[in-house]
């Protein structure tokens, strides 16, 4: 068959079943083969509240629906799809009213003509109803068998009609001398029947069995345990147990002392709850008190009225108890019994066994009929429940199979023949042998048999076989089930399918061990071999290396090329790695682009660098991603056990800092651990602790310094340099903790502070009248990162009622370089508000014109290491004066101002003006000064010459 009449085929029962769903009462479903749903049901929005739209747009509407407490075992169902055959579960949802509801989910696999799987259909169906009555049987069960447990002086028996003892209450236990333990799954006559009325017992069953009655009392003489006789007035009431199977109990009262009998049997009617009724011909009827406090009556509100009787019966009871009534006073025949519903004074209906006998007058004709009412309220909740318990085990989602002793299979329910694909007829009879996947559980046989055996309960799994031959895990709990002799009788088996969550579980487990991008060991798998390492070092003492690899500038990757190439180099990286070590060597991935190596069994730690050196050259190839050739270099750290630590922490801890030294020292370095590198590090997280507690402490303060016109002297901006006044280690120098901010990211708070500063100093000059010129602040690379930059300098500027003039910025030339189409546009905004912007360093690192000419840029600063030799002739100094005139030919070129840096003596400003530079700042005119001793320059606009 073609596709198009496979995939019309399809289309076709999708649109039936979509009619028949939409009359449905159950919320139904389908879901296509990619998981997504292509229809639901209009009953949906009874069930949930919500229209079958909102599932439809919402594909994971009905996940959130469930209970938290279902959720994950559904999700995880869900997810794993099932193609096994039909399913079903039950779960709880969360309506849009916040209403909680109970859900039966059945679901169905949906193939096509060619055996492809198409998606699913499924419906969902309210049973909360049922749950609440199954839960209220449950309870009401265990309350008749409490009532029957403690019924004070009526012996109650319930029996099979084959003699086979059911119940036995305590008096039953008091009055025959034998405990319920002994007689329940004994045979009556065994018990209480005298050796020579057992002939007669026999018969009496046999009766019974055929359809005869008994009479609905008599006195019987029974037998006690000891031997001696016992006489009991004794009640027989016939109880339909299920629709195969009735059952006979007695309530036995012990009248061996006559003069007792009257007194005794009255009590045991009562403390059996049992009511009494007389009715004649001539209209007369008695209740007693029990027979009306069966309906919640006093004996004065119920009158002794057939007429009043008769109108609390169900009205669907009425007629056809009346017509029995009838027909047995017509001709009677054996005993009146029926079970009727009836209202009790609450409202309630309550089921009520009424059975009576014909008394005859001498002359034949009826006398009267007397019998017994007894509430059978809780023995018909339990037989519902019975029932209920009975359907739950045959729909329950785990499997249950029952076996008699010789462990021959008599039941399975429904999830078995779902999962294992056999049907009933094909397993029962046969022993669970039926399933054994070869040899796999043959010790897991013996340790189950010999377990239950032995009287115990046995858990476990199993490799099982299905129909098709497959294998399945199975999880199990196999126990055995005893009569009331203590007598193993069966054994029953819970089990569920846990192949899917094994697998999972599997997954999982190698997940928390290993990377998922490259598959190596993790840092936790890698820790515990070196762990196991040092271990094994003790015994058999010997040096081992860790060794950590980090790959240099690896995030320049990942900005060019993208997330994606990287990915793909770490992968060959790794692969590069493990094709290099021996097979006891280890080698994990940490996180990022770093890498971690376990070399054992080292004779000497000049062993290691051989290969290490191949590492690097192996490494150093290029590697090809998307046409681009790509050469990587790394730099290494080493450390060596035990030299170095014996903690597996401190060891990786110890090869990550000499990989740090290595890094500093450049790249495609190499460097093992020294003690040394331990208290630079040190130094470096003192050093990272103390800049955070300065900002807390508002340690940090601003010098300025003088900007100046080198032709008048006329003071024209100032430049804002941060310092840092340490309580214990006094002024620590820019050139220590500037380099570190950058490192750790700490600029990027204290860009911010610096920027505050500047802008309250400026503030606070205007409010007291003195003139202001433009103050400039560094921005570093980092802080250009930053996409809310623009919008924090001028909310700051904003802040203090600051004109965008007020303030200039000023960026380093490799910063500016570094990512110029990010940083063209941070600078472009900045312009754009009227801030000025300025190049320092300008000459140290590479610029591209081309980029440069696109920047937003007002001036230029020649960086002071030009001027610095200058201190004579500028003609001994032929490169650094050729420098600084290409610099300034450039700024004229491009229309930009030009300053100079550093400038400390006459003969460097002199220089300057001669080649076309007015503008500069150095020492010749003033060092960096506190705020207040600027005060003075700015009332007369000059700087004065220090030089």
């Amino acid at each position: 068959m073609d596709q198009e009449t496979i995939h019309q085929r399809l289309i076709e029962e999708r649109e039936r079943y979509r009619i028949v769903a939409d009359f449905s009462p159950e919320w139904a479903y389908w879901m296509d083969e990619d998981g997504e749903l292509a229809y639901v049901s209009p009953a949906c929005q009874r069930l949930t509240g919500y229209a079958p739209d909102d599932f439809l747009k919402d594909p994971g509407l009905l996940i959130r629906l469930i209970h938290s407490d279902d959720r994950t075992p559904i999700q995880t169902y869900f997810q794993a799809g099932s193609e096994s055959g039909p399913t079903r579960l039950q779960f709880r949802i969360i309506t849009r009213e916040g209403k909680t509801r109970w859900i039966e989910h059945d679901r169905h696999p949906v193939w096509d003509d060619s055996g492809r799987l198409r998606g699913h259909r499924g419906s969902n169906r309210d049973i909360t109803v049922r749950r609440e009555m199954e839960e209220s049987l449950r309870r009401n069960e265990a309350a008749l068998v409490k009532v029957l447990d403690t019924v004070p002086d009526a012996a109650i028996q319930g029996y099979q009609l084959d003699g086979t003892v059911v119940h036995w209450n305590r008096a039953s236990e008091r009055i025959y001398g034998y405990t319920a333990e002994e007689a329940i799954g004994a045979n009556l006559a065994d018990l209480i029947i005298p050796p020579d009325e057992r002939s007669s017992f026999a018969q009496r069953m046999q009766s019974l069995r055929e359809g005869g009655r008994l009479p609905p009392s008599e006195i019987l003489v029974l037998r006690h345990r000891r031997g001696h006789p016992v006489t009991v007035f004794s009640l027989h009431l016939m109880v339909q147990f299920s629709d195969d199977e009735l059952r006979l109990y007695c309530v036995d009262v012990d009248i061996t002392e006559r003069d007792r009998d009257r007194e005794r049997l009255w009590e045991a009617v009562q403390g059996g709850n049992v009511g009494l009724f007389e009715w004649r011909p001539g209209g007369y009827v008695f209740f007693s008190p029990e027979f009306k406090a069966q309906l919640g009556r006093q004996d004065h509100e119920l009158n002794s009225s057939l007429k009043a009787w008769m109108s609390l019966i169900h009205p669907d009871d009425r007629g056809e108890a009346l017509e029995m009534l009838k027909a047995f006073t017509r001709q009677p025949r054996g005993r009146l019994r029926a079970e009727l519903r009836v209202q009790d004074k609450s409202g309630e209906w309550r089921w009520v066994l009424y059975q009576a006998t014909a008394i005859y007058n001498p002359n034949g004709s009826l006398d009267k009929l007397l019998g017994s009412s007894l509430d059978i309220t809780e023995r018909k909740q339990a037989e519902e429940r019975s029932e209920r318990l009975a359907y739950a085990v045959e729909q329950s989602p785990g499997v249950v199979v029952i076996t008699d002793a010789d462990r021959i299979i008599e039941y399975v329910n429904r999830s078995f023949c779902d999962i294992t694909g056999f049907s009933a007829d094909e397993v029962i009879g046969h022993t669970p042998g039926i399933m054994r996947y070869d040899e796999k559980n043959t010790a897991k046989y013996y340790d189950l048999w010999r377990t239950l055996l032995n009287g115990g309960t046995w858990e476990g799994e199993f490799t099982n076989r299905k129909r098709s031959g497959e294998p399945y895990l199975e999880q199990a709990r196999i126990a055995p089930i005893r009569d009331s002799r203590g007598k193993v009788t069966h054994y029953i088996k819970l089990a569920e399918d846990i192949t899917e969550k094994r697998s999972l579980m599997e997954r999982l487990e190698y997940l928390a061990f290993h990377d998922p991008l490259t598959g190596l060991p993790n840092r936790s798998l890698l820790l515990d071999r070196i762990g196991q390492a040092v271990a094994h070092a003790d015994r058999d003492p010997n040096i081992f290396a860790v060794v950590f690899i980090d790959l240099d500038d690896f995030k320049v990757v990942n900005d060019s090329l993208g997330h994606s190439m990287g990915d793909q180099l770490l992968v060959e990286i790794s692969q590069r790695l493990q094709s290099l070590l021996r097979a006891q060597d280890s080698i994990a991935r940490f996180g990022g682009d770093e890498f971690v190596l376990l070399i054992p069994a080292l004779e000497h730690e000049s062993a290691l660098i051989p290969l290490i050196e191949r590492l690097q050259d192996f490494l150093g190839e290029p590697v090809s991603l998307s046409g681009q050739q790509i050469q990587v270099t790394v730099s290494i750290g080493i450390a060596l056990y035990p030299g170095d630590s014996e903690s597996p922490e401190e060891l990786v801890r110890h090869a990550d800092t000499a990989m740090y030294r290595a890094k500093a020292e450049g790249r495609r370095c190499y460097n093992f651990y020294t003690p040394e590198m331990d208290a630079a590090l040190q130094e470096r997280m003192k050093l990272d602790q103390a800049m955070r507690l300065a900002l807390q402490r508002g340690e940090f303060d601003l010098l300025y310094q003088p900007r100046v016109d080198l032709t008048s002297g006329d003071l024209l901006s100032l430049e804002a340099l941060v310092r840092w006044n340490h309580p214990e280690w006094g002024i620590v120098s820019p050139g220590r903790f500037i380099p570190r901010a950058e490192e750790t990211g700490f600029i990027l708070s204290l860009g911010p502070e610096i920027l505050r500063l500047a802008c309250d100093r400026i503030r606070a000059w205007k409010d007291r009248g003195i003139p202001t010129v433009p103050v400039a602040i560094n921005l570093s690379a980092r802080e250009f990162r930053d996409v809310d930059l623009t919008e924090r300098i001028l909310d700051a500027l904003h802040k203090q009622g600051l004109e965008t003039g007020d303030l200039e910025v000023e960026v380093t030339e490799s910063a500016a370089m570094h990512r110029v189409e990010q940083t063209a546009q941070a600078l472009n905004k900045l312009n754009d508000q009227g801030v000025r912007i300025s190049i320092d360093d300008f000459g140290t690192a590479y610029s591209s014109l081309n980029y440069l000419k696109r920047l937003p840029v007002h001036a230029i600063k020649i960086d002071r290491s030009f001027l610095a030799d200058i201190e004579q002739d500028p003609a001994n100094h032929p490169e650094d004066t050729a420098i600084i005139r290409a610099i300034i030919g450039l700024g004229e070129t491009l229309g930009m101002q030009v300053i100079a840096e550093g400038i400390e003596n006459h003969i460097q400003q002199e220089f300057l003006v001669d080649s076309g530079c007015i503008q500069g700042q150095g020492f010749l005119f003033s060092r960096p000064l506190p705020a207040e001793d600027v005060e003075p320059m700015l009332w007369g606009s000059k700087a004065p010459h220090t030089g």
